[in-house]
């Protein structure tokens, strides 16, 4: 691992870190959406 990994990470690591906050807030809606009906999950499809 070079210098520049060393201190910005690699591509990936730096990909993960970028996406992590996306995956949290996606996760926090779980057990809302568990909740649903399939009709009503299917309804949602218009929402989103």
């Amino acid at each position: 691992m070079g210098l520049i990994e060393k201190i910005f990470g690699t591509h990936s690591e730096r990909e993960v870190k970028r996406v992590l906050p996306i995956v949290d807030r996606i996760e926090a809606l779980e057990p809302d959406m568990e909740k649903l009906s399939d009709g009503a999950l299917r309804g949602k499809t218009d929402e989103f």
